[in-house]
């Protein structure tokens, strides 16, 4: 093999291995700050639901912290669907007997 291919695979694999500490590194700052505003960012995700009815990001929050999808068997049958009881709560459903709006 001549020589230069070898010097460029060197190279090459430094490169790769200084990319990956650098990923590392930047992956760290981020989780950091993610943890330190988290409180902040769920609540403009409840604020968006609230004021511009942005469902998936709480939905996201919902499935994240394990609320959404129910478990087998944490749920009966004559239970309300969790996401019936907060369209309701938020205002967004007059319930099974409503009248389409428009």
């Amino acid at each position: 093999m001549p020589r230069f291919l070898f010097m460029a695979k060197t190279k090459t694999k430094t490169k790769t291995k200084a990319e990956a500490a650098d990923i590392a590194v930047l992956r760290t700052k981020i989780t950091d700050l993610v943890a330190r505003n988290a409180i902040a960012m769920v609540q403009c995700a409840i604020d968006g639901v609230k004021e511009e009815g942005q469902f998936q990001a709480i939905k996201y929050l919902f499935e994240m912290v394990g609320l959404y999808p129910a478990t087998a068997g944490a749920e009966s049958d004559s239970a309300q669907p969790l996401a019936q009881i907060l369209l309701q709560h938020l205002g967004l459903e007059d319930g099974p007997d409503a009248t389409p709006k428009g």
